[in-house]
């Protein structure tokens, strides 16, 4: 009985089934991606909600005031408070809300900022940023607080490789500036996020915006809130003695001064 016989493949038919898969591959591997990416954007925009939560049972177990900014110089924070310590860094503020250190960091953040506990431990991967326009104010004195932005995200490094440990993000030093070595992206505002950020706002609600929206309005780069509640380094040109007066000074640009 004779055995059936196999025809095997010629090389011509290998090569096309070769390069078939290839190109399926070229094809769905951007999708999967993008996928990928919306899902950490996704998770992102969760760990945003929840500091927006934090933040709303902050203010409400402090006379309505939202935290203030930590640090030595006092030209840059409204709050008459002693402002040192690792405890009264902004996150670690927040911290007994949310009690959770992972939420403080993006998935998309290859390299967040190692950051201290209140203990002064290196032990919370931070990838965000506080607006520091708004710090240290109370409900009162926000008109319109679902467009003040408190948190946002931030580069893990700058265009020259450097890493960006930043706390708060200042607009009047040009912070939501276009980055003129990085086209198309801000300077330290990160916008990784199909050019994007997620941010938490004070109301206690999150959402996705991008730079430019950001650069174009006086409330959600804190212009508003600076102008009227001005230090002598977090100013525009209005407040007698201000030392932010640089061309770096976003407040300072006509579509936004005079007011």
């Amino acid at each position: 009985m004779r055995g059936r016989g196999y025809r095997a493949f010629t090389l011509i038919e290998l090569l096309v089934v070769i390069a078939i898969i290839a190109i399926l591959a070229a094809i769905l591997f951007p999708v999967f991606a993008q996928v990928r990416e919306a899902a950490r954007a996704t998770a992102c925009l969760s760990n945003m909600r929840q500091i927006g939560s934090g933040i709303q049972m902050y203010v409400q177990d402090n006379d309505e005031c939202l935290f203030f900014r930590s640090g030595s110089n006092p030209a840059l924070t409204r709050a008459n408070v002693a402002t040192s310590g690792n405890a009264l860094k902004w996150w670690n503020q927040v911290m007994p809300y949310i009690r959770n250190a992972a939420v403080f960091r993006c998935p998309s953040d290859a390299g967040p900022t190692p950051s201290a506990d209140a203990n002064g431990s290196l032990l919370i991967p931070r990838s965000y940023v506080a607006n520091a326009a708004a710090e240290s104010l109370s409900l009162a004195q926000v008109s319109n607080p679902t467009d003040t932005l408190v948190i946002t995200e931030k580069w893990d490094r700058d265009a020259g490789g450097a890493a960006i440990t930043d706390s708060w993000i200042e607009v009047f030093a040009g912070d939501f500036a276009p980055d003129p070595a990085r086209p198309g992206h801000a300077f330290k505002v990160a916008d990784r996020h199909h050019n994007g950020m997620n941010g938490a706002f004070l109301d206690g609600h999150a959402k996705w915006t991008s730079p430019d929206t950001v650069r174009r309005s006086r409330d959600l780069t804190g212009c508003s809130l600076i102008h009227s509640y001005p230090t002598p380094a977090m100013c525009d040109q209005s407040f007698p003695g201000c030392t932010s007066t640089g061309a770096a000074n976003l407040c300072n640009t006509p579509e936004f001064f005079p007011y």
